[in-house]
């Protein structure tokens, strides 16, 4: 260990002493949600751990202790425990046996005190599957070779103590990067608080891969790292430390027996130290600016995978995870446990070892199998926690989202000749939630400096909310008469159906809903487009590629319920019946435009983990009519659905009680429901207020069928 990194180590050991112990007392008496000092943390931690919508909390929780786990925490650990590598650094100036692991297809980190710089990443080789399989007995490795050619960043060890370098060519064996998968980082403030039960995979002493769960506790953090109680060993050095959901919270890098003077009992401890991987993320994308392209490229894709709430965000192969096997060290107060052995599959097969138990075996429904329910009471759902997002279906692989964002243009205010519309514009108190593009990114194709946070894609464009995150709306052009039938899934005009969802860059990781939430909550909702896919689907037979491909993006994704496409007749079919029944100029080219987006109304909307689900969308067509400019207003309402969660994976029941309410809506009313100011032009086009429309005394009126749509 480096002399002043030692030196600043033992003087944080001995400041957080008193602290340290307090947290201890509490955790011995099964108090230790009161450990944690930061009251906003504890509230954030804790909405992510609420099993929302049951009064009695989650099941695994007895007590003020949590002495369960779900059983799904088995196979999410052996699943990230993959990403995890032996390192063996053979240089001119050292040789070191160590940890670390991959935290996307094409990055791997460890300490800097393991791997000093790009000469010792040189000497260094990655031994992934490095474990005894069910019958103890080796797996067959697959090795890797670094290349800081590409990309090699490190901080010292008296500061972050990381080294972070391009994978480089597979060595040997037969594992590909897709298989091993990869650990994403995280800035997300929720992750971790004070007294919870940290979880290491490691490779202590140069020793087959272990894991060390339970009896780790957290128990002091600083503004750089966090200080756990665990067993560790030399060779533990870079290794991956979790919470339950299997989110990465530090990365370890040393520890050593202490003794805390005055705190009552006198036994030696094994007091460890993690850089918080928070601080981690952020000097990362502090460095990111000064990159080279190549590099710079690398580290963006890294930091831009991870979203609040994930758990271990990783793809594991199907064919390969079935055999996967995970040594379990069950901490007892430092002594040794007589093992047996356990075996369950789920689908993926790990075996635990634990005392005093019988081999047992069971078979886990998938996620879209487990059952929910709908709490009227708490106006809260309760679904399946935390699974890990599915890989794309073979026929999902063939559509591809164009990487040069600089090449579109985004929504065009001038589009419709003659009557131009910019952009809605967020109320005061709306502006501060936008979220901002990435600075690094914000000049290419984002328009002015990036800074008012639009989005631009092929043919409209997208702000997100960062509370929420979701989009606050999406804006698109449609010309009518350039529509070309774009296919779903392949990307390819007039081809077969499929389905992917992409994240964009342009924003920092965890602004927007991604897969982990969609898998978690799939009992009720699914990925539904705002912009629909056909609408910018026009032009070129290139673009109208690309801009299908866009629409794929999650901040065109919204929660919708998984029978919204089926009752949302009119929501989702507005522009075309415009489109479809001659009401525009025949200056205006056959173009439109369209705003729409969520709802929120915090008295009646549900809540999904720490999700505000929205109970409505809005869309508001404008177009040029025959004699002025018209526009119509539309308010889609899915919460009567949201009592039906999907109990199988066949066809959901009919429900002839149930659909989405139509509102034909006054657009005044809408700015006020949504905070977007869509301007003066398009309310005075407003055809709610023409006296040929019904009188029912309010800003909306239902709507049962296309016809009661005044055009």
């Amino acid at each position: 260990m480096d002399a002043q990194a030692l030196k600043d180590f033992r003087a944080c050991v001995a400041d957080t002493a008193s602290e340290r112990q307090r947290v201890r007392s509490l955790v011995a008496c099964g108090q230790w949600r009161e450990a944690e000092p930061d009251s906003e943390r504890a509230r954030a931690y804790a909405l992510r751990q609420r099993n929302l919508g049951h009064p009695a909390g989650p099941e695994s929780i007895i007590g003020d202790s949590e002495d369960f786990l779900r059983a799904s925490f088995l196979a999410q650990g052996a699943a990230v425990a993959r990403a995890v590598a032996y390192v063996e650094v053979n240089s001119d100036q050292s040789s070191e046996l160590a940890t670390g692991f991959l935290i996307s297809p094409r990055l791997f980190l460890t300490n800097q005190h393991v791997i000093a710089d790009a000469a010792a990443a040189r000497g260094t080789r990655l031994t992934f599957m490095r474990e005894l399989d069910a019958r103890g007995v080796p797996r067959a490795t697959t090795s890797y070779l670094l290349a800081p050619e590409r990309l090699a960043l490190f901080s010292p060890a008296d500061q972050l103590d990381y080294a972070l370098i391009a994978l480089g060519e597979r060595q040997s064996g037969t594992a590909t990067v897709e298989e091993l998968g990869f650990c994403p980082l995280s800035d997300q403030p929720d992750k971790h608080v004070i007294g919870m039960a940290a979880n290491i995979i490691q490779h202590p002493s140069g020793w087959m891969k272990m894991i060390s769960i339970r009896n780790n506790t957290v128990t002091a953090r600083t503004e750089h790292t966090l200080l756990y109680e665990t067993d560790t060993q030399q060779g533990s050095s870079g290794s991956p430390v979790f919470n339950d959901d299997w989110q990465l919270v530090a990365l370890h890098h040393w520890g050593e027996p202490y003794r805390d003077a005055g705190a009552g009992d006198q036994r030696l401890r094994k007091v460890n130290e993690g850089i918080r991987i928070s601080a981690l993320y952020r000097d990362l994308l502090a460095r990111l600016p000064t990159l080279p392209p190549e590099a710079r490229a690398l580290l963006q894709e890294a930091l831009s995978y991870q979203v609040a709430s994930a758990p271990a965000a990783l793809t594991v192969a199907d064919n390969t995870a079935s055999d996967m096997t995970q040594e379990i060290s069950m901490n007892n107060s430092g002594k040794d446990i007589a093992l047996q052995t356990a075996t369950l599959t789920i689908p993926l097969e790990v075996t635990v070892r634990v005392a005093g138990g019988a081999a047992t075996v069971a078979q886990a429904t998938t996620p879209a199998a487990a059952n929910a329910s709908l709490s009227a009471n708490n106006a809260t759902l309760q679904a399946p926690r935390r699974l890990s997002p599915p890989r794309p279906s073979a026929g999902a692989e063939a559509l591809h989202i164009d990487p040069d964002y600089g090449n579109r243009s985004g929504y065009d205010a001038a589009f419709i000749p003659g009557a131009e519309m910019p952009l809605p514009q967020p109320d005061a108190k709306l502006a501060g939630d936008i979220v901002p593009l990435l600075p690094t990114v914000a000049g290419a194709g984002a328009g002015a400096a990036g800074n008012d946070g639009e989005l631009k894609y092929e043919h409209f464009s997208i702000k997100l909310l960062k509370r929420r995150r979701m989009a606050a709306f999406t804006a698109t052009n449609i010309d009518g008469t350039h529509y070309l039938a774009v296919d779903r899934g392949s990307g390819q005009v007039n081809a077969a159906e499929g389905d992917a969802w992409f994240r964009d860059p342009r924003v920092a990781a965890g602004s927007v809903l991604e897969q982990d939430f969609y898998s978690a909550w799939s009992t009720y909702f699914d990925r539904g487009h705002l912009t629909r896919r056909s609408d910018p689907s026009w032009g070129t037979p290139e673009e109208a590629e690309r801009a299908n491909a866009d629409t794929f993006h999650f901040t065109n994704c919204s929660p919708q319920h998984f029978r919204f496409n089926q009752s949302a007749t009119y929501w989702q079919g507005l522009e075309r019946y415009v489109l479809e029944n001659g009401v525009l100029a025949a200056s205006s080219k056959g173009r439109l435009c369209v705003f729409q987006g969520p709802v929120f109304n915090d008295q009646v909307d549900l809540w999904a983990d720490e999700v505000q689900i929205p109970s409505a969308f809005f869309k508001i067509v404008v177009w040029k009519g025959k004699q002025s400019l018209k526009a119509v207003g539309l308010l889609a309402d899915q919460s009567a659905l949201l009592s039906e969660s999907r109990h199988s994976l066949g066809t959901p029941r009919d429900l002839p009680s149930m659909d989405v309410n139509h509102w034909r809506v006054a657009i005044p009313e809408l700015e006020r429901m949504t905070g977007l100011d869509f301007g003066s032009r398009v309310r005075a086009a407003d055809t709610i207020a023409d006296g040929k429309q019904p009188q029912v005394g309010e800003a909306r009126q239902r709507i049962t069928a296309f016809e009661q749509i005044r055009l």
